[in-house]
């Protein structure tokens, strides 16, 4: 069992990370702890999470550390003794650091980024990552949208931020921060000691939100495995395949016009899946299609709300309204109960989540680099302070033409949001919209639109070797099953333990001691 530990004015963070730790290795194998845990004779945990850790803390850390075989990880501040125990110094901040971390809005067909970014060593290597650069923030579209995925690196000491500017021994370092190229603080390190392992983040929240959380789950699952503690991880990409894609059309304005994509993708084979905003139902003339649509195999309906509100109304009551309304007018006219919705302009504020939850939806799609940074999630499932059943999944990749790049590769951007999906077993989500009269999204022409989809499904295709395309409900369904799914420790053996009636029959993988397997009903070693 992995113990989270956070002081009460880390509370907010600290929840974020228990949730982000659950994900990863199921409910069952993760709890907040109490500091008194720490100095627990024989009952203190092997691995550990220390979210914003007070300087109090820091000889029990240490303590704790020298004890016996363990692996701690570290976000946010590391306190004084422990600092001074793996030999890190303090630093001061980068003049005018605030304004390095932002960056200007992209301009069409092409993106921006923030002069701040975060820049990886081979090191990372060991972890399962590589010579990774990223900025602090970066946009495609306006200020809206990253269509790599992550969030935001703040520099506005809020839990999103880093947490102060700290320099670790060269031999420890994975990733230190950089502006225009000249490295100014450490933001990554890993520190292995004759019986312990450290690996620390310069954040409060970690990687949470980050194709970055990879090296946290490849650290508890198998850095040395022959010497320390190893806890199983729960893989996002279902047994037997390298790659899961999902991908849909948010119908805004229209539904009929879908109807080409659609086609396209009948004929490669990939399934579809459509969002759909129902004040367009008010038309008849979209009956039709999405009769056709509905009844069709390898689709999935979703709701896209009732009026496409922003942020779904503005309150929980709002919410509550989008939500019912869009449900029962989907169902009026397909005879369909939708059980998950995609957030209008991504947008997913706590409110309207509870009021999904307690319309009866199952689930929600959205996240966005603009705003509520706590539903930017690097592993779907179970949400912070959200009953369980009630699942969320970032999709923030918009495969549009006003994204698509005027210099080199057009859609350089998108593969490469593949490649970093694929490179750290995520699940990877990526939209369009369908063309109004008013809007076509940057798309030139419908033979535009369809070439550079075939293109991106012709370069996942050619990248992984079992790629599992999904349709948004089946992508969902499995993120639900994975979220029920327990790990059980009795002391000698783990034990994997799926829910009687799963939502999803897709085979799941475990990451252990260096290995992927799938997972069966025996129990394997510890």
């Amino acid at each position: 069992m992995i113990g989270v530990f956070y002081p009460a004015m880390a509370a907010q963070a600290g929840q974020l990370v228990l949730a982000a730790v659950r994900r990863s290795v199921t409910r069952t194998q993760a709890n907040a702890l109490s500091r008194a845990a720490l100095g627990s004779q024989g009952g203190a945990p092997s691995l550990a999470f220390a979210v914003d850790a007070p300087d109090a803390w820091g000889d029990a850390l240490v303590e704790w550390l020298d004890a016996g075989a363990s692996k701690l990880v570290v976000f946010g501040r590391l306190p004084g003794a422990l600092a001074q125990k793996l030999g890190c110094t303090a630093r001061t901040w980068p003049e005018q650091f605030d304004t390095a971390a932002r960056s200007a809005p992209a301009a069409s067909r092409q993106y921006a980024q923030s002069a701040a970014s975060l820049v990886y060593t081979g090191q990372a290597t060991v972890l399962g990552g590589r010579a990774w650069r990223r900025p602090f923030e970066r946009f495609d579209f306006t200020d809206e949208w990253n269509n790599l995925g992550y969030g935001a690196l703040r520099a506005d000491q809020s839990i999103w931020a880093v947490r102060a500017p700290v320099d670790v021994p060269e031999a420890a370092r994975l990733a230190s921060v950089e502006i225009d190229g000249e490295r100014c603080f450490d933001y990554a390190a890993l520190f292995d000691l004759p019986n312990a392992s450290v690996l620390w983040f310069n954040r409060d929240v970690g990687p949470c939100d980050s194709f970055e959380w990879r090296l946290v789950e490849n650290f508890l699952s198998g850095h040395r495995a022959n010497a320390l503690p190893c806890q199983p991880v729960v893989s996002e990409i279902p047994a037997g395949y390298d790659a899961a894609i999902t991908s849909r059309m948010d119908c805004d304005e229209d539904i009929e016009s879908a109807r080409p994509l659609w086609q396209t993708y009948q004929r490669l084979n990939v399934p579809f899946s459509l969002a759909i905003h129902t004040s367009n139902l008010r038309d008849d003339t979209h009956y039709a299609m999405l009769r056709e649509f509905a009844a069709a195999s390898g689709t999935a309906l979703l709701s896209h709300t009732a009026t496409h509100a922003p942020n779904w109304g503005g309150s929980y009551d709002g919410a509550l309204n989008e939500g019912a309304e869009s449900m029962q007018r989907i169902a009026d006219v397909v005879g369909e109960r939708v059980r998950y919705a995609v957030s209008p302009f991504h947008q997913s504020p706590d409110y309207a989540l509870q009021a999904l939850a307690d319309v009866g939806y199952a689930g929600c799609v959205g996240g966005i680099i603009r705003n509520d940074p706590e539903f930017l999630i690097a592993r779907g499932g179970t949400l912070a302070n959200l009953p369980e059943g009630f699942i969320g999944h970032s999709q923030q990749t918009m495969l549009h033409g006003d994204c698509m790049l005027d210099d080199g590769d057009p859609l350089a951007v998108f593969k490469e949001a593949f490649d970093l999906a694929f490179e750290t077993n995520t699940l990877f989500g990526y939209l369009d919209h369908p063309f109004s009269p008013r809007y076509q999204y940057g798309w030139r022409t419908e033979e535009e639109r369809i070439g550079a989809h075939e293109q991106l499904i012709a370069w996942i295709r050619a990248r992984a070797r079992q790629p599992l395309f999904l349709d948004e409900n089946a992508a969902l369904d499995f993120l639900a099953t994975k979220s029920a799914c327990r790990i059980i420790d009795d002391g000698a053996q783990f034990r994997f333990v799926a829910p009687a009636a799963a939502a999803s029959a897709l085979p799941f993988a475990l990451d252990y001691r260096g290995e992927r397997f799938a997972a069966g009903t025996e129990g394997f070693a510890r």
